[in-house]
């Protein structure tokens, strides 16, 4: 098996850290100026900017869920200028329960991971659970 590359390590470092509930460390792979894209059901949530927005926007998955969201690691992919990563995000709150497959694709800068396009596979659920 080749090795992974080093932007795909880092990615999966980033959900990693996420997982553990350490977003501080997640954060210091993006830069000052990331945008994250995700396909929220309101206009006004649909793009996080600045690592300020980034926060929030974790924040905010982790309030809605509890703090039980989960990303487990399904497989990455990277290159010198991108970023693939397929994600499994669990959660739960009350008797609800959330279980869907996340694609997130990201362009690679000398700062870190630039724009961010944050797709679950089933975004009429997923904002169900999390708006």
């Amino acid at each position: 098996m080749a090795a992974e590359h080093p932007n795909a390590r880092r990615m999966r470092e980033v959900a990693e850290a996420v997982a553990r509930g350490d977003v501080p460390t997640a954060m210091r792979h993006f830069p000052d100026d990331v945008v994250w894209y995700w396909p929220a059901a309101s206009k006004e949530e649909r793009v996080y900017r600045g690592r300020g927005g980034l926060q929030r926007f974790f924040g905010r998955l982790m309030e809605r869920s509890g703090g039980t969201m989960r990303p487990s690691v399904v497989d990455v992919l990277g290159s010198d200028r991108h970023v693939v990563i397929f994600l499994r995000i669990t959660a739960t709150r009350g008797s609800e329960r959330i279980d869907v497959d996340v694609g997130h694709f990201a362009a690679v800068s000398g700062s870190g991971f630039g724009p961010h396009w944050f797709l679950p596979g089933d975004a009429a659920a997923w904002n169900r659970f999390f708006e």
